[in-house]
């Protein structure tokens, strides 16, 4: 399996030697038929305008200082060789270095024809094609490329431009020119490709190596790190010092594994927790069960005393694994929530009748105030009540004999709010963010009559949330608590 540096490396080596094979092609391949198309253009251009001037020259036989100024500035600009002839084929103008014929211009004919012939032998190009010849009998505007009849060797570009005057035509402007520089052009820059090449794809494969590496370390160390945790490490951190998406993916294996930690510890605190409260109430059925077992039969009272022990640690320890059980649900997902539409002075009142016996038994008053007994709210009723269950059973678990626990629900704005609170003794400030973590109980001493599973907040929390309903909790050491919780008005 190729690792993921190579895979960078091969692929940035890719694009650049992609990238120089489309400029071997477009500087190399095309650039011949790209200045051939170019320079055809601006032969046309020049043609058609040597055309136009002599057309509207009054002799055309006699070529104008206008015509020969143009074809001189023209000329050497890009070398072209200009030829005028008439529509008999007679050379009328042709420009060549240090030698510039008109064919008017000569004294006599001995000396015209000499003239021509010189021509003719340096103007092959022009001659013995019958593609050209062809054209210009047709009056066709042109353009060839072709080879020297002397040298096939050389190409040149050759364009025909008729001169037209009423609709006929008087003569043809012939411009040439060769293809020899392009050619050479051409071969220097194959040279100068080949360097650039060679010098291109070593410095790419350095710097691209370079960069894989660069880009592959923090992706080793996210995944060392992910390895550690897969392992059990879950003080493994990413240092990465990055603002990009490799960044984020850093901090958010830092963050797994910031959760994975919590979740070992609860895991752990779990077992320990549920261990204990789980063992107390079996070693007391134990202890007690053999003290029945060695009792005399006839000792009834005592025996009924143990018996009601026994039966009262099997109901806590029920209590406890339903608990246990109703949490995990919760928190799972698998409980679902059933709204309707319902009073909620009767969940209060069906929770008050339940704990009656209980706080009477504590003397502790339970006191209802309520704006409307006719209020209405949406959630989930069997949840509500025990959520209120819980919260009211806790207040009296805490609080102080002859003191009070009241409910109170106000109608403020768009929202119920719902106030449970004991003149008890408090709960320290330190430990109120944890009342609402799981076997969290404010009593370290976890004796018997201490408090209850150390769910019920946890309990009441999931159901809270699992509503969206807003929550909080308010205390100070001999001043009593205050639990309240905000339900949206339906």
């Amino acid at each position: 399996m190729k690792s993921i540096l190579s895979k960078v490396w091969l692929g940035i080596t890719s694009l650049v030697l992609i990238i120089l094979l489309i400029i071997w092609l477009f500087q190399v391949g095309l650039l011949n038929s790209f200045y051939i198309n170019e320079r055809s253009d601006i032969l046309l251009k020049e043609g058609h305008k040597l055309s136009s001037i002599l057309s509207s020259s009054k002799d055309f036989q006699s070529i104008s200082q206008d015509v020969i100024q143009e074809i001189e500035t023209f000329g050497p600009s890009y070398n072209a060789r200009i030829l005028i002839i008439d529509s008999y084929s007679n050379i009328l103008f042709y420009n060549i270095p240090k030698h510039s014929f008109k064919g008017n211009k000569k004294s006599n004919d001995r000396e015209i024809e000499a003239e021509e012939d010189f021509i003719k032998r340096n103007l092959s190009v022009f001659y013995n094609d019958v593609s050209i010849e062809q054209n210009i009998s047709k009056g066709n505007t042109f353009t060839i490329v072709k080879s020297d009849t002397r040298f096939p060797e050389r190409k040149a570009i050759i364009v025909g431009v008729p001169i037209e005057r009423d609709k006929n035509t008087i003569g043809y402007a012939l411009l040439n020119s060769p293809l020899a520089p392009i050619e050479e052009m051409i071969s220097i820059l194959k040279k100068q490709l080949s360097i650039i090449t060679f010098g291109s794809l070593i410095i790419g494969t350095i710097l691209a190596l370079l960069f894989a590496k660069h880009f592959t370390k923090p992706i080793r160390q996210i995944t060392n790190t992910a390895k550690k945790i897969a392992k059990g490490d879950f003080t493994a951190n990413v240092a990465l010092d990055s603002k990009d998406e490799i960044g984020d993916l850093g901090n958010t294996i830092n963050n797994m594994s910031q959760q994975l930690g919590q979740i070992e510890n609860f895991r752990r605190d779990f077992i320990a927790n549920t261990t204990h409260e789980l063992k107390t109430p079996i070693s007391l059925i134990k202890a007690y069960a053999e003290l029945v077992k060695d009792m005399d039969s006839k000792n009834t009272i005592s025996t009924n005393e143990h018996l009601q022990v026994i039966i009262d640690e099997s109901d806590r320890l029920n209590n406890m694994v339903e608990d246990i059980l109703y949490l995990s649900k919760m928190e799972s997902g698998y409980s679902k929530l059933k709204i309707e539409s319902f009073q909620i002075v009767d969940v209060i009142n069906s929770v008050i009748d339940k704990l009656s016996f209980f706080s009477s038994s504590k003397d502790i008053s339970l006191v209802l105030e309520i704006d409307r007994k006719e209020t209405l709210i949406n959630g989930d009723k069997e949840k509500v009540h025990q959520v209120f269950y819980n919260i009211i059973n806790n207040a009296i678990n805490h609080s102080h004999s002859n003191g009070q626990v009241s409910i109170k629900v106000s109608d403020i704005n768009d929202i119920i709010r719902v106030d449970i609170t004991d003149n008890g003794k408090g709960i320290p400030s330190e430990d109120l963010p944890y009342i609402w973590g799981r076997f969290y109980k404010v009593d370290k001493s976890r004796t018997r009559d201490s408090s209850g599973t150390g769910l019920g907040m946890a309990i009441v929390k999931n159901i809270l949330e699992a509503h969206n309903f807003s929550y909080g909790i308010e205390s100070e050491i001999d001043n009593g608590t205050n639990v309240w919780f905000e339900i949206p008005r339906p």
